[in-house]
């Protein structure tokens, strides 16, 4: 441990010097009213750090190889914010600002410009954060961002829209009321002191959105916009492939005119809970089959601290999933299958510690002996000092992941960074969250101090709770009991054994050298090992230089997909083994290293990826285990438990996700319903799961790939450690799965009576063939109507919340998918309104529109891997679906390049006007009014596809 401890400090110093010569020379020698953010050795990128005349801080990145470009809004105002009795306002306004400004007054104008030059736009709604955010092809971030910047200078809020808009939030209201996320959060809102803004409704609905004599919601919009949006209250990023000096002046052109009102941010005192109210029981019913305790602690905010993170420090030992951990006992003692620890709230004066365990059903029965597992760990922590090791075993961690960061997608980065970016110091802005350099005992021993149970709120889901109060705006049934009704001495006991801290990590990366590249590194990955029982690919990263590496198997099987019984075996063999292995594993993972194995319609699969200083001797240990794999009954017994009930969840679950796995199920082989699944769980026992163990590996064959920093030697190792699960003898092909083939001008329906108020429709339109052509028809549609189904059916005829049109594969088999989830209209209003859309969308589209379409899924096909894990990603689909020539988005490229406007037109009339292959699934809701039709209907995915013809899609050549 003391060389790991040595090489960490070694890495952390030649980080920061590393850090400060390539910050130095990463651009041009900015302005003296600049600052160069310390960023990571790795990082190519180029930034500068500016504040605009009127106070807006905005941070510039300069890419020159990106395409695309992206940037993001962050403005320090939430539902926290809210004025009283206007829950919801922030949420509201955030949605108004896309609806046209006065410079761009077409409600549909920023939407359409962005898609058709290959964007993404989005926003979301925090207590304290409003962040708004786009992505586009780099080379129309000016015409993007002037629109962009329109919304915090002059936005319309045009009247129409305000009446409008307010249904869409409804419709998002709606939605979550059978989500048992959102009915814990009211709960949780319901219970706390009325006086912290915390406490407010933060989604809205028409109530709290409504117009009121002595003022209009849009009175109120624009008082709450004047008041928060203000440039001093806002942050800023940019990234474009521009040189830092344009990108400047793009943001000072366009920024510069938003205000500044000077808005001075107020510290919250009030608690989140009055000591009278602590410590608190609340037991809440949720929809499903959610078995859960939280036990939550008002903290204080230590963003500010974010040298020490000490909440890191508690938290990473309190969610430990190793040997001597909480999670470790419970697991142990069968009364709980997870648990994490976290601050997921936070307030200018305060944070919410949580620790959220999933129980079993005999947790939720002795949910008290899991309290007093709880409160007997923190008290082991409070009794010994810091340990300063493991605090630098943290920091070593961060310090890598820091040193060998690598980009992510464009809009996903520009998002986090502006809202970080009013937490950080300004030389800090990059490095912030990997920052552990300060630990400081006296912190996390005071942070400690307030863990402790006169001052925890305790919440209990499960379906077996006795409740006597309704939660206000999503009806949950819950009970609440204060200190006057609580017998602390019940949370506590000296009778817990085994709890300990954790052991020195043996997989934090020593040695992070890069491979040489050998001279016969193959362009693609190679097939080094082509044996009967085994194949394995290789090739090194010469593109992304990180010591880092993604290594797969597949093993390949006829015996996990054929029938329910073996989906539902496969699936409680692959958790009763990530289970079994968790205490070793999880290690791994807090080092970097990550592994997955789980079952799919082919086989089960192995992921080992990360550092790649240990994977070997990681993978190693993970098929040894595996080869001689027992089970233990009980926890068999609670695993498949678990799984049962999780199936019976379903029911908490969106509708429109439900109704899609009804489609998935009428499409494709190898899915199942839950009755179906649960049937077969119930069947199963010990003995039956092993011998289904033993009949796997006697027919697996090992399909493999190692891409990353390794040299060729190790494709010999892992060939070599393959063995000790694969057989003798050549072992048996996969099945390759079955697609439905809907003929020319066949029209189905699929009703699902799902219990929601809400209609759902989806309209699956299948494409004419598994050619790429037919493929770029599709894609090209999808492209083509995403913008206008949006903007048409959402925004201007309010027909719900959840409104998408988008390309929906089944394996080759490409198709279009309409999709609307109501909470106001019939599906056979919603039905007639996707089908109006069609026809108009063949004499809206003009032919310049057109082009720019085609050139975004172009340059959207083509887009460069972002780092070694999305490349990794591509090459092994490539690989598990035979494009072994690893061409497919040149492939794809091409033809829809060859598809001219005409071609388009006639394509598009004959695939969805005149001669559809149609699937209409819907599920009727409260409005129970279906299409008028002459297509045959069918009330189950089975009895559709009972018979019919299908496409037979190769995918194994093994």
């Amino acid at each position: 441990m003391q060389i790991q401890i040595a090489a960490a400090r070694a890495v952390q110093a030649s980080l920061f010097v590393l850090v400060g010569l390539l910050a130095a020379c990463a651009s041009p020698e900015p302005p003296s009213s600049s600052v160069t953010p310390i960023q990571s050795p790795n990082d190519r990128f180029a930034y500068r750090l500016v504040t605009l005349d009127n106070g807006l801080k905005t941070l510039l990145v300069s890419n020159p190889e990106t395409p695309k470009a992206a940037a993001s809004l962050d403005v320090q105002v939430g539902s926290g914010d809210n004025p009283e009795g206007r829950g919801g306002l922030a949420h509201f306004l955030e949605h108004m600002l896309f609806l046209g400004t006065a410079k761009y007054p077409d409600a549909a104008e920023y939407e359409q410009f962005v898609t058709e030059h290959g964007g993404t736009r989005n926003a979301y709604t925090s207590f304290e954060h409003t962040n708004y955010f786009f992505d586009v092809d780099a080379d129309h971030l000016p015409d993007a961002l002037d629109r962009f910047a329109q919304f915090f200078i002059a936005p319309n809020f045009d009247e129409a829209y305000v009446d409008r808009e307010r249904n869409a939030v409804e419709a998002e209201y709606q939605m979550g009321l059978k989500s048992d996320g959102r009915r814990g959060l009211d709960v949780l809102q319901a219970s706390m002191n009325p006086e912290h803004p915390f406490s407010q409704f933060a989604v809205g609905s028409l109530e709290s959105l409504a117009d009121r004599p002595d003022a209009s919601v849009r009175d109120d919009l624009l008082d709450f916009y004047e008041k928060h949006y203000s440039a001093d209250n806002m942050r800023l990023v940019i990234l474009g492939r521009e040189p830092l000096d344009a990108l400047e002046v793009m943001a000072e052109e366009m920024f510069s005119a938003v205000p500044n009102l000077n808005v001075e941010l107020e510290q919250i005192d009030v608690p989140l809970f009055v000591d009278s109210q602590l410590p608190m029981l609340l037991k809440v019913k949720p929809q499903g089959t959610l078995r859960q305790l939280e036990v939550n602690f008002q903290i204080p905010d230590y963003r500010a601290d974010y040298y020490a993170k000490p909440m890191s420090y508690v938290s990473n030992l309190v969610g430990h999933e190793g040997e001597g951990s909480l999670l470790s006992l419970l697991k142990r003692e069968g009364l709980a299958d997870g648990l994490s620890s976290g601050t997921g709230l936070s307030w200018r004066g305060g944070a919410l510690l949580s620790i959220t365990i999933a129980l079993t059903e005999k947790g939720v029965a002795d949910y008290e002996r899991v309290l007093q597992a709880v409160f007997a760990y923190l008290d082991l922590l409070r009794s010994e000092d810091p340990k300063e090791w493991i605090y630098e075993e943290q920091s070593a961690v961060s310090a890598l992941a820091f040193r060998f960061r690598e980009p992510s997608a464009p809009m996903r980065y520009v998002s986090s960074l502006s809202n970080s970016m009013h937490y950080y110091q300004d030389a800090d802005l990059l490095q912030g969250p990997y920052l552990m350099s300060d630990f400081d005992a006296s912190m996390i021993n005071d942070a400690l101090e307030t863990l402790t149970p006169p001052r925890a709120q305790v919440v209990l889901t499960a379906p077996e709770v006795t409740t006597d109060r309704e939660s206000p705006y999503y009806g949950v049934n819950y009970s609440q009991l204060g200190p006057e009704a609580l017998m602390l001495s019940r949370w506590r006991t000296e009778d817990v054994a085994g709890l300990h801290l954790p052991a020195a990590n043996p997989f934090i990366a020593e040695d992070v050298e890069l491979v040489t590249v050998a001279d016969d590194n193959p362009a693609l990955p190679e097939l080094r090992v082509e044996q009967p029982r085994k194949r394995v690919w290789f090739k090194q990263a010469d593109e992304f230089r990180v010591p880092k590496g993604a290594m797969y198997v597949s093993f390949r099987s006829p015996l996990v997909s054929a029938f329910a019984e073996q989906k539902a075996a496969s699936a409680l063999y692959t958790r009763m083994v990530t289970d079994s292995l968790r205490e070793y594993t999880y290690p791994a993972l807090l080092a970097g290293l990550g592994f997955n194995f789980y079952n799919h319609a082919q086989g089960i699969s192995m992921r080992v990826s990360g550092y790649n200083d240990k994977q070997l001797m990681l993978l190693k240990e993970l098929l040894a285990s595996i080869a001689q794999q027992s089970f233990d009954p009980a926890r068999f017994e609670r695993l498949r438990r678990d799984m049962v009930l999780e199936l019976q969840n379903t029911v908490a679950r969106r509708p429109s996700s439900q109704l899609m796995d009804d489609m998935r199920r009428a499409l494709s082989s190898g899915s199942y319903d839950e009755p179906e699944l649960i049937a077969a769980l119930e069947a199963l026992d010990v003995k039956a799961l092993d011998d289904y163990r033993k009949a796997f590996w006697d027919s697996a064959r090992a399909e493999a790939m190692l891409y990353g920093n390794y040299p060729s030697s190790d494709v010999q190792v892992m060939s070599e450690t393959l063995d000790a699960v694969l057989r003798d003898g050549d072992g048996e092909p996969a099945l390759g799965p079955q697609v439905l083939r809907i003929a020319e001008r066949e029209s189905l329906e699929l009703h699902s009576q799902i219990e929601h108020n809400d209609t759902v429709v989806a309209w699956y339109l299948q494409g004419a063939g598994q050619s790429w052509s037919d493929r770029a028809l599709v894609a090209l549609t999808a492209q083509i109507t995403e913008s206008g189904f949006f903007q048409q059916l959402r925004t201007e005829q309010q027909l719900g919340y959840i409104v998408s049109s988008f390309p929906w594969a089944q394996y080759d088999v490409p198709g279009l998918l309409l999709l609307i989830q109501s909470p106001s209209h019939s599906a056979a209003h919603v039905f007639d309104a996707m089908q109006e859309f069609l026809v108009g969308t063949l004499n809206d589209i003009t032919q310049e529109q057109f082009q720019r379409h085609r050139q975004a899924l172009i340059n959207a096909t083509l887009k460069p891997h972002e780092n070694l894990q999305e490349r990794a990603e591509f090459y092994w689909q490539s690989i598990a679906t035979r494009q072994w020539m690893f061409d497919s988005p040149e492939q794809m490229a091409a033809a829809v390049e060859s598809i001219s406007y005409e071609d388009w037109q006639q394509a598009y009339r004959e695939l969805f006007l005149d001669a559809p292959r149609s699937l209409l699934a819907l599920s009727p809701g409260a409005k129970g009014v279906t299409p008028e039709s002459d297509s045959e209907v069918f009330a189950s995915p089975e009895a559709l596809r009972h018979g019919r013809e299908t496409y037979a899609v190769d995918l194994s050549p093994l």
